[in-house]
C-alpha cells in the first residue's frame, strides 16, 4: 500500500477569536494544526455594562463546537474557563485539559457563574423588555465537568494523538495555575512548539499555597504571552513586607479606635491569601479577640475544597488558619444579614474584589459612612469611576456614592495593597519574555497601552541580549500562519 502523506493545509494556524486579543479578559485562542481543533482556554468577557458583556459572550463562535477536539486550560478564573458550559451546551464533545488542582474549582466556580448570568439575563429583559435567556444554566455546568480530563505532572510529556502532546510549566498566578507548552507534530514528524503563559505570576511573588513561576528554557517557534500590566507604570518598589505592615498597621489603627476592616477580595485564591496573612498576624496574639468574618458563598466552598489539594506544610498552615476560633465562614444570607448589622469592630473579607456585586455591597452600605472604619483593596482597584472600588479609593470627587440605590457618605479610611496583585508587573514580564528562546512574541490579555509599552521594552530587552525575536501585538480575529 502506497501511503501519500497530506500536504500542509492553508489554513493551519493561531486564530486570536477572543476578546483577550485586545482586553484583559475573553480568553480564548483557536489553533487549527493537521487536522486537529484546539482552543486555548474559553473565557468570559467581564466588565462593568451587562449588556455589553451579554451580547459579546453570545456572539456566535468563530468555530463549529463540535469539532473541538481539546480545550486547554490554565487555571480556574472565570475570564479564562467562564464559557466552558455555553460551548459544552451548542455540542463540544471533546476533552477538556486540566488538572486535579484546576478542575477541583471549576464546579463552585462555574455554578456561581451561572447564577450571576441567570440573574443578569433576568435584570436585562426586565429593563429593555424583551426575552434574554442565561448564556449557561446550571445542568450545562454538569454536563461540562464530564468533559473534564486531569493531567497532573510537571515535567512530563503527555500524549493525546499522533499531531497534538503538551507539557505544563510552574505559574505563580493562583493556586493550580499553569502555563502552558504545546506540541503540534505535522505527518512527516515536524515538531512545532508553541509556549502559552496564560496570566503569569510574579517571579518574586510570595503568596502562599503557590508554584514559583518558572521561565521556559526550550525553544518554541511561537509564544503568547499575556501583557495585562504591560505598562510601564505599572511596577512598584514595594514589597510584600511592607504590605503586610501596612495592613498590620491599619487592622490595629482601625480595630482600636472602635471600626471595622473591610476586605473586598476576590472569591477565588485572593480571599484565601488575605485570611492566611491576618492568620499568620493574629494568631498567637491572646489578646486579639476580634471577629474574622469570611461572608461569601463562593470563598466558603472555595475554602472548603483547598484543604483537598495542599499537601505538607501547606496543608498544615492551611489547616491552622481554616480551624481557627477566630474565624467565622457564613455561606447564608440570613447570617450574612445578622453580621452586617453586627456593630462590634470586626475584620470582614466577602467579594467581590471591584466591589461590582456580591455580599461586600451590604457591609459598604453600613460602614462606609463611618470614618473609624477602613476600607482595604488588595491588588487593582480599576482604571475609572466606572469601578465602585475605585469610586471609593479616589474619593476626591466622590464624597456620596449610589450603593443598592441608595447615597451613601464616602467617609470611611481607604488604602490599596498593591502587591496583593497576582499577575506579574511590566518589569517581570520584560525580563521573562527576554529569556525565552523563541521566534515571535503574540502579546494578548492586555490593553492598548499595556501592549505598547510592553512591546516596546521587551523588544529593546531581547536585543540586549542579543536576541532577534519579534514582539507583536494581536488584534480580534489576526491569524498567526503555522
Amino acid at each position: 500500500m502506497i501511503i501519500i502523506a497530506k500536504k500542509k493545509l492553508k489554513d493551519d494556524g493561531i486564530y486570536f477569536v477572543g476578546k483577550n486579543s485586545s482586553d484583559v479578559t475573553g480568553s480564548c485562542i483557536y489553533i487549527k494544526y493537521n487536522g486537529k481543533k484546539i482552543l486555548l482556554e474559553m473565557g468570559l468577557f467581564q466588565n462593568n455594562s451587562m449588556l455589553e458583556a451579554y451580547q459579546i459572550n453570545t456572539e456566535k463562535f468563530k468555530f463549529e463546537p463540535s469539532e473541538i477536539d481539546y480545550i486547554f486550560t490554565c487555571h480556574s478564573h472565570l475570564d479564562h474557563v467562564g464559557l466552558l458550559p455555553r460551548i459544552v451546551k451548542e455540542g463540544f464533545k471533546g476533552k477538556i485539559i486540566s488538572s486535579r488542582n484546576m478542575a477541583i474549582f471549576f464546579e463552585p466556580m462555574l455554578l456561581n457563574s451561572s447564577f450571576i448570568l441567570d440573574s443578569e439575563a433576568r435584570r436585562l429583559s426586565k429593563i429593555f423588555d424583551r426575552n434574554y435567556s442565561p448564556i449557561y444554566t446550571e445542568d450545562d455546568v454538569y454536563r461540562t465537568l464530564d468533559f473534564v480530563y486531569e493531567y497532573d505532572d510537571y515535567d512530563r510529556n503527555y500524549i493525546l494523538d499522533d499531531t497534538v502532546s503538551f507539557k505544563w510549566l510552574r505559574n505563580s498566578h493562583c493556586v493550580g495555575a499553569k502555563q502552558l507548552q504545546l506540541f503540534l507534530t505535522d505527518e512527516t514528524g515536524k515538531k512545532t512548539n508553541i509556549l502559552y503563559t496564560s496570566d503569569i505570576g510574579s517571579t518574586q511573588s510570595k503568596n502562599h499555597f503557590v508554584d514559583k513561576t518558572e521561565i521556559c528554557k526550550d525553544f518554541n517557534k511561537i509564544t503568547i504571552m499575556e501583557s495585562t500590566y504591560g505598562e510601564s507604570k505599572r511596577t512598584s518598589k514595594k514589597t510584600r513586607e511592607f504590605d503586610i505592615e501596612h495592613l498590620r498597621v491599619a487592622i490595629n489603627t482601625t480595630l482600636g479606635r472602635g471600626g471595622s476592616v473591610l476586605l473586598p477580595a476576590f472569591s477565588f485564591a485572593r480571599s484565601q491569601e488575605l485570611l492566611t496573612t491576618i492568620y499568620e498576624l493574629y494568631h498567637n496574639d491572646k489578646s486579639f479577640n476580634y471577629e474574622v468574618v469570611v461572608d461569601s458563598k463562593l470563598t466558603c466552598d472555595v475554602s472548603d475544597l483547598y484543604e483537598k489539594i495542599l499537601h505538607t506544610d501547606n496543608l498544615k498552615l492551611w489547616k491552622g488558619v481554616y480551624n481557627w476560633e477566630n474565624v467565622t465562614f457564613i455561606k447564608n444570607k440570613p447570617q450574612s444579614t445578622i453580621s452586617v448589622k453586627d456593630d462590634r469592630p470586626k475584620i470582614v473579607i466577602s467579594s467581590s474584589g471591584f466591589c461590582t456585586n456580591g455580599r461586600i455591597l451590604n457591609y459598604l452600605q453600613k460602614y462606609l459612612e463611618n470614618k473609624d472604619n477602613m476600607v482595604i483593596f488588595s491588588g487593582y482597584v480599576g482604571a475609572d469611576a466606572s469601578y465602585l472600588s475605585y469610586r471609593i479609593k479616589n474619593c476626591k470627587g466622590n464624597d456620596t456614592i449610589k450603593i443598592n440605590k441608595i447615597d451613601v457618605p464616602n467617609r470611611a479610611d481607604s488604602i490599596t495593597m498593591s502587591t496583593y496583585s497576582s499577575h506579574a508587573n511590566h518589569d517581570e514580564l520584560v525580563y521573562i519574555g527576554s529569556q525565552l528562546n523563541t521566534e515571535k512574541i503574540y502579546l494578548v490579555h492586555g490593553s492598548d497601552v499595556a501592549e505598547a509599552d510592553l512591546q516596546r521594552d521587551l523588544q529593546e530587552a531581547l536585543s540586549k541580549e542579543n536576541k532577534t525575536t519579534r514582539v507583536l501585538i494581536t488584534s480580534k480575529d489576526m491569524v498567526c500562519r503555522l
